[in-house]
């Protein structure tokens, strides 16, 4: 690491090599010619409930077992899922469904618009403690017009709304279920999707196909039940030993790999499905309040001392794009102006330390009214975390920033960032809407109790209400235009130093085709089958 980093700050060029993709291995034959898929899981489902719990890594596996009233292939896109139709009424306060009247719940009782309501009040009900309360954002009611006919009324407008009801966790749930089983579901789902739950194996989950199943999303590609007899949701909680279980043909398809083995499995002609994730990037947000990054010139020193795009080459081997901004690049109303706000330059990051006052110390360390230029760097130890986190921490102290970096356990990261005593403390967020991360990251409302997202800690009214209206705005276009302001203001403050946009990777057999996945990288696997 540290002959990388001399190479990195001496400003030569790196050229980090990926494996390379010569003739390797054959990629081992799937299982699928017996009709099971066997899916490589980093970790168990601790919940498979949509309407209550909010895990990323979970809402992958319920994918396969529910259904959602509407698909978004795309973003702004939407097509029909449960529901056939559906209209905003010209004050945006009411969404009305018309559903499907041949579909029916995995326990045999009928699908229907009681089953919607039932979901969205089941959610609301601060009995239930769903986590996902903010997925129905100001829902206000449910109204039952007729039994396959149902509408939806809000507190105020919110043009989200459709995106989220793409999202699983707004996925019905059997209504008998829930009456027989209660938090029990969330071991035992019922739903309506090409999947039935079958059976635990340790903390392997067994899915069966839905043999009636015929109402799958148009851009899948596939109609009626699936080809998949059966799908096997296997913990492997490491990613060398998923990439091993791959080559060895004991999984079918997994995730999460280790990134310098990438270009190798490629190679070998395994399938490798990239989906960059919408959302927030992964960013270091700034704390404007505690000296001395409440000095916009040292923010803006920070910035220009980073180079994130030989973050990417030395530690993400270019499998993530770098990022430049707030949201990632595929998300809703991302701005790339931001691209052209800045780029790496010491020289321009030396000369405003300068301006601000900070000179030079015999050590390599600027000074003021003799004090050291010191900054405190937050970080939990997850994934590539501590490596990307320490190359930033090197550029810093190159141009005579003395950035201490804390790298711990979740826990005690979240304990340092709620007692403040930090400089830069890391977020990402992946979300499809950036509704469901600019006031998260941004809000006042963030700044102290709940999760303290906002690390950046600015409490701003004017912010505050561009952060509202653009919520509310149901016009994509007007929705676009709040949402690059706040980019722009983020970038022209230094709110954040962007390092990288997140990608999920998928490793499959190459004897299987008809991967598909959805705008997060979760996947729809009934539309899988073996190649021809």
């Amino acid at each position: 690491m540290q002959a990388l980093l001399r190479g990195i700050l001496a400003g030569a060029s790196i050229a980090v090599a990926l494996t390379a993709a010569l003739p390797g291995p054959a990629a081992a034959q799937s299982s699928l010619g017996d009709g099971t898929l066997t899916w490589g899981y980093y970790t168990r489902p601790r919940s498979l409930d949509p309407n209550i719990w909010s895990g990323g890594s979970d809402l992958g596996v319920m994918r396969q077992i529910y259904d959602t009233l509407i698909w978004s292939p795309e973003s702004g896109a939407f097509e029909p899922g449960l529901a056939t139709a559906w209209e905003m009424s010209d004050d945006g306060l009411t969404y009305t469904f018309t559903l499907r009247d041949d579909v029916t719940f995995h326990d045999g009782t009928p699908f229907n618009a009681e089953a919607v309501k039932f979901m969205f009040d089941r959610i609301k009900d601060p009995a239930s403690k769903s986590l996902n309360i903010g997925a129905i954002g100001p829902f206000e009611s449910a109204e039952v017009l007729d039994e396959y006919k149902v509408a939806i009324h809000l507190s105020r407008p919110w043009g989200a709304f459709l995106t989220n009801v793409s999202e699983p966790h707004l996925s019905p749930v059997s209504p008998k279920a829930v009456a027989e089983m209660g938090e029990g579901v969330a071991n035992h789902p019922v739903g309506t999707g090409p999947f039935m739950f079958d059976k635990w194996e340790g903390n392997d989950v067994h899915l069966v196909k839905n043999p009636d199943y015929n109402w799958g999303p148009a851009f899948v590609g596939h109609e009626g039940p699936s080809a998949v007899e059966r799908l096997v949701v296997k913990e492997v909680p490491e990613a060398s030993t998923r990439i091993n279980a791959l080559r060895s043909g004991e999984v079918d398809l997994t995730h999460f790999p280790v990134l310098s083995q990438v270009a190798a499995l490629e190679g070998e002609g395994y399938k490798i499905t990239r989906v960059p994730q919408p959302g927030f990037s992964w960013s270091l947000p700034i704390n404007v309040e505690k000296a001395p990054t409440d000095d916009l010139k040292v923010r803006q020193a920070m910035l220009y001392a980073i180079n994130n795009e030989a973050i990417v080459r030395a530690v993400l081997f270019n499998q993530h794009p770098p990022a430049y901004g707030p949201l990632t690049a595929t998300t809703f109303g991302y701005d790339p102006a931001v691209k052209d706000m800045w780029g790496y330059d010491p020289e321009k990051a030396a000369a405003l330390l300068d301006e601000a006052g900070w000179t030079m110390g015999a050590n390599g360390i600027r000074e003021k009214d003799g004090e050291p230029l010191t900054i405190e760097m937050a970080m939990f130890d997850s994934s590539v975390n501590k490596q990307v986190t320490e190359l930033a921490q090197a550029m810093l102290k190159k141009i005579g920033i003395d950035a201490n970096l804390t790298v711990q356990n979740y826990p005690a990261f979240a304990a340092q960032v709620a007692d403040q005593n930090y400089h830069t403390a890391q977020m990402r967020w992946s979300a499809v809407d950036p509704d469901q991360v600019i006031p998260t990251m941004f809000s006042s409302e963030q700044v102290d109790g709940g999760g303290q997202f906002n690390r950046t800690r600015i409490k701003d009214p004017a912010l505050d209400a561009l952060i509202t209206e653009a919520g509310a705005a149901t016009d994509p276009a007007k929705r676009a235009e709040f949402y690059a302001e706040i980019q722009k203001q983020a970038m022209e403050n230094v709110w954040l130093l962007p390092i990288f946009d997140d990608v999920w990777f998928w490793i499959g057999q190459g004897d299987i085709d008809h991967l598909v996945y959805d705008r997060q990288g979760r996947p729809i696997l009934y539309a899988a089958e073996a190649a021809k």
